[in-house]
């Protein structure tokens, strides 16, 4: 299991203040005889109910307040330091964690809540010095209250539980860090039993708070990489095995379904359990069986990946995710266009404040801005933020079987239900509304690798360029010698032209005398009669042929003249 691991430098938290509480009357306004009431400022005010209410005693805060006709003076048997004590007829598992001892004490019937009674009166409370903050019934709101709740024109019961989540979400910010950590669970109250890999956890060593704006405290486990937590075996037996404490008791009226959250991640990122978790149910043993992916990616050229980048003013400290990047975006541009932050988020300095879920001016900027930008998902343009090179993707399997069995032997984890009704089925059926049983383990101990690899790197360039090269090569040894033997067969052509110009024309010429003959010019006319003394003669001669310097033509022309 890997999740946050401890930050250098990161913001100091100062130590935890115990809170004492005391009881107190209170001028209150109640609707019904056995509901919470609304405390008056004005002690003296007519026309309203007295109510007890818890008081902080070192704040003044007053919280929760119930008519006086629903507390009963009881002894208790298991009192926390804080003189806030287990109702005797609702017994908590957590009265393991103190040692009984019957103290008086007052309890209330409705939420079974109950607190030391003092040794002498109940006091009154002074309105005058001290904040009251808002309860389950409150009185009617001003119009622009109500306007800047959004609830006005909300007819769909659940949209009105989730809006009303919502505000109180805005509401709770608004409080000091210190007092919506005392609001949640601790750790001793919250993990009744702990193992991993066989073994008893450290709760001290092993766990860190980690304060969620939506779900109060959560606690880390193995958050620290200096302390080597590590497998021997997969399985659910070897794995992180969890009973948590839920009291069903404590919850609101707009919690809509009882059980835990889970988140699995990175020692170096931060969980997110409102977008990322998964959620695991009272009365069951849930299952989750991990698979672990490693992601390898490419930094620059390749890639725009980075294992140091940190955007500027990043509010969730030295633990990135690109999901933290953009909520950290979106949380810049709220900051500079509302003057407030998003309650949901973090805030970048102490010199922020969120903004007030009763100032309609700041929810409206708040809505129109996320209306605008459409939300922190849709920020990618505005917004510079970059995958880890190296990243653990965890895959998670869900399984689940009902919890506890009809005869399975609680033992002693739930003495004071043996003391007061003697019940096993009681303790059993205690177990079933308020714990939630929780298996994380390894499926397998090995992991698969995702790399990714360059398509054409430099290697490849080369190797393609001398490959390129030997193939030209290879082809122009022959193609110069073709070359040089066509440059040659050129030349020779154009110096022979010429030759056979003359030579054809000399020939063509030659054809030409022996078809034509040239007739000397004192070559007696043929048609001239000869002399008749030499009967044996001819009547008429042809004239010789012209001789010429070829001994051919001479040749030629004798034997015309012998023919003839």
């Amino acid at each position: 299991m890997n999740t946050i691991k401890e930050v250098k430098g990161a913001i100091p938290v100062r130590k935890k203040r115990h809170a004492l509480y005391q009881p107190v009357y209170v001028r209150c306004a109640c609707n019904l005889p056995d509901d919470q009431c609304v405390p008056q400022r004005n002690p003296l005010e007519t026309n309203t109910s007295v109510c007890m209410c818890f008081e902080d005693m070192k704040t003044g805060d007053i919280w929760p307040c119930y008519p006086t006709t629903v507390w009963t003076e009881k002894t208790c048997m298991h009192c926390s330091k804080s003189k806030t004590c287990d109702d005797p007829e609702r017994p908590n598992i957590t009265s393991l964690l103190t040692e009984p001892r019957a103290t008086p004490c007052l309890c209330q019937s409705t939420s079974h809540y109950c607190v030391v009674r003092p040794q002498g009166e109940v006091k009154w409370w002074n309105p005058q010095n001290y904040t009251v903050y808002g309860v389950t019934e409150a009185p009617t709101p001003s119009p622009e209250i109500e306007e800047a709740f959004g609830l006005t024109d909300l007819k769909d019961r659940g949209a009105i539980t989730t809006k009303t989540r919502e505000n109180l979400i805005f509401l709770v910010a608004a409080m000091p860090r210190e007092t919506r950590q005392q609001l949640s669970y601790t750790l001793d109250e919250f993990v009744l039993r702990c193992s991993f890999n066989s073994e008893d956890c450290d709760l001290k060593r092993d766990f860190q708070i980690h304060l969620d704006p939506e779900f109060g405290n959560c606690y880390t486990f193995n958050f620290n990489d200096s302390v080597e937590l590590k497998n021997s075996r997969a399985g659910p037996m070897y794995g992180l095995r969890l009973l948590l404490n839920v009291n069903q008791s404590d919850y609101l009226p707009t919690t809509e379904a009882a059980g835990i959250r889970l988140v699995v991640h990175e020692q170096d990122q931060e969980p997110f359990p409102d977008t990322f978790g998964y959620s695991a149910p009272t009365g069951f043993v849930s299952s989750f069986g991990l698979k672990t992916k490693v992601l390898h990616r490419l930094d620059a050229p390749y890639g725009k990946c980075s294992d140091t980048f940190r955007p500027e003013g990043y509010i969730y400290a030295e633990h990135y995710s690109p999901e933290g990047c953009y909520r950290n975006c979106f949380q810049h541009m709220i900051l500079a266009n509302c003057g407030c932050g998003d309650p949901r988020f973090p805030l970048p300095s102490e010199k922020e404040k969120p903004c007030d879920a009763r100032n309609i001016r700041e929810r409206a900027c708040l809505t129109n801005m996320t209306s605008t930008l459409g939300g922190f998902y849709h920020l990618q343009h505005d917004c510079h933020c970059v995958q880890p090179c190296t990243e653990n993707v965890f895959e998670t399997a869900y399984s689940a079987a009902a919890w506890p069995a009809i005869n399975f032997n609680i033992g002693a984890d739930c003495p004071a239900v043996f003391d007061i009704t003697n019940d096993s089925q009681a303790c059993t059926e205690y177990y079933r509304l308020n714990t939630a049983y929780i298996e994380i383990y390894y499926e397998q101990l090995n992991f698969e690798t995702l790399k990714e690899t360059a398509g054409y790197t430099l290697v490849n360039l080369f190797s393609d360029f001398g490959g390129n090269i030997g193939l030209w090569i290879g082809f122009s040894v022959i193609t110069v010698f073709e070359v040089i033997e066509l440059f040659c067969e050129v030349v020779i052509y154009i110096m022979k032209k010429p030759h056979r110009f003359y030579k054809k024309k000399r020939a063509k010429a030659q054809q030409n005398n022996l078809i034509e003959p040239k007739v000397r010019a004192d070559a007696p006319d043929i048609s001239e009669p000869l002399d008749n003394s030499d009967s044996s003669a001819p009547l008429f001669r042809r004239p010789s042929a012209i001789k010429q310097s070829n001994t051919m033509d001479s040749n030629i022309s004798e034997s015309m003249l012998v023919d003839a």
